[in-house]
């Protein structure tokens, strides 16, 4: 256990320092929504600096690390060519005039902490299968990294594609090619958020690898965070979004198609 709040504090400091660069970067841009294209590489950032500080070259840190290292440069990429040239997130802007309100001071503040340090925080608990590794690097199970890493590669391409299908269809409609009013085909007629179902078995195939080790149980903490706040959180935020933008169409895809767990549609 001592290993484990070690290794867990030594994350924590440098997410904490990562936070606060990027606050300072998001200053400078005059965009907090900076922070969502650092929200991946920071869990890649804090792993790898972890492994190096600690010093373990173990097989199973070099698994997980990777894993994680190949799916924030595929998230943080994409989230920085939909954002570039653009103004700040319609979200960010939103907060920031009722922030600004109250003073500049206010905003800073509140910015720092709900935008930066609760993310981070966020990703403190959601790393819990670095956490283990890099705590426990020799103990692991082979069987468990390869059933874990299977897991981790089919959310990965399941989230990719389901991503790349919406991107193609998003561009459609600004080109004015495509009439559809939702995107309903591909994975998006199985489930209504196939991204999101794709991006908890990531977490779920990482946290399977750990399992074994000491207090591998409780790495669980990882995907039940990650499924909340996907299940939750954000996505019933883009239900009522799509529901009132789109009051019948998106009722009729609500009441035919799964939400988050794929299957076949209703007729």
């Amino acid at each position: 256990m001592e290993n484990l709040l070690t290794t867990s504090g030594l994350l924590g400091g440098i997410l904490l320092i990562y936070s606060v660069l990027i606050f300072v970067v998001a200053r400078i841009a005059r965009d907090n929504s900076v922070m969502d294209i650092a929200y991946g590489p920071a869990f890649f950032v804090a792993a790898i600096i972890g492994a190096y500080v600690i010093g373990t070259d173990g097989m199973l840190p070099a698994v997980i690390i990777g894993c994680i290292g190949v799916w924030s440069f595929r998230l943080s990429s994409r989230i920085f060519r939909k954002n570039l040239g653009k103004p700040e997130d319609a979200r960010y802007a939103k907060w920031r005039a009722e922030w600004m309100q109250n003073g500049r001071l206010y905003f800073l503040v509140r910015s720092y902490l709900q935008i930066n340090l609760l993310q981070v925080a966020l990703i403190l608990i959601i790393s819990a299968p670095a956490i283990w590794a890099l705590a426990f690097p020799i103990a692991y199970n082979p069987w468990f990294v390869l059933v874990g890493f299977c897991v981790f590669v089919f959310g990965l391409t399941y989230e990719t594609i389901a991503d790349w299908q919406l991107d193609r269809f998003i561009a459609g409609k600004v080109a004015g090619t495509e009439e559809a009013t939702l995107m309903t085909r591909g994975l998006f007629s199985l489930s209504r958020r196939p991204n999101y179902f794709g991006e908890t078995l990531i977490w779920w195939g990482l946290t399977i690898m750990v399992l074994p080790l000491p207090y591998g149980w409780l790495a669980i903490i990882s995907p039940l965070t990650i499924t909340y706040i996907v299940t939750r959180i954000t996505g019933p935020m883009l239900e009522t979004a799509f529901l009132e933008r789109y009051p019948e169409e998106y009722q009729h895809y609500m009441e035919t198609t799964s939400y988050f767990i794929p299957w076949f549609q209703k007729k």
